[in-house]
C-alpha cells in the first residue's frame, strides 16, 4: 500500500469555521455591546456565466439506470396477469397454470431482491436519524444546564 489516504468517521467542517477566530469573535462581541457595525460592503463572489446548453433538460433516459453501482435495465412494460396469460390458462386449461404460476413467483423473487439491495441505504439513514434525534437532545440538555 503506497499510497494512504486519511479517513475519518466525520466530514470535515465547512470552509467558513475559519473565519470565527479568537479576534472575530472578540470584534463581534464589541460590534454588539456598543451597536456600532462597520459599514463596509459585503463582497461576494462573483457569479459564473451560465450557457444556455446547461439550462437545458437532461437527455432521455436510457435502457439501462444505476443504482447502488449496480446497472438495471428497464424493461419496455411490465407484464400484467393478461399477458401472462394465467387468466386465459385457468379459464381454458385449469391443470397448465404451473410455468405462470412460476413466472409471478420469480416477479415477486425478484421484488425481494429489490428490497433487499434497499436496506443498507434505509440502515444509513436510520441511523443518521437516530444520531439527529441525540445530538437535539444533548443541545435540548446543554441548553437547559445554561438557563
Amino acid at each position: 500500500m503506497t499510497e494512504q489516504t486519511t479517513r475519518s468517521a466525520w466530514p470535515d467542517p465547512p470552509n467558513y469555521y475559519k473565519r470565527y477566530t479568537d479576534e472575530n469573535l472578540r470584534l463581534l462581541k464589541e460590534a454588539k455591546e456598543t451597536q456600532e457595525f462597520p459599514m463596509d460592503p459585503i463582497t461576494s463572489p462573483s457569479i459564473p456565466e451560465f450557457y444556455i446548453q446547461s439550462l437545458e433538460p437532461p437527455a432521455a433516459p436510457t435502457s439501462e439506470y444505476t443504482v447502488f453501482d449496480q446497472k438495471w435495465q428497464i424493461e419496455d412494460q411490465l407484464p400484467t396477469l393478461n399477458e401472462l396469460g394465467l387468466l386465459d390458462t385457468l379459464v381454458k386449461d385449469p391443470e397448465e397454470f404451473g410455468k405462470y404460476i412460476e413466472n409471478i413467483s420469480t416477479t415477486f423473487i425478484n421484488m425481494h431482491h429489490i428490497l433487499n439491495a434497499y436496506r443498507p441505504h434505509q440502515a444509513r439513514e436510520t441511523l443518521r436519524l437516530l444520531m439527529e434525534d441525540q445530538i437535539a437532545k444533548k443541545r435540548q440538555q446543554t441548553q437547559e444546564i445554561r438557563e
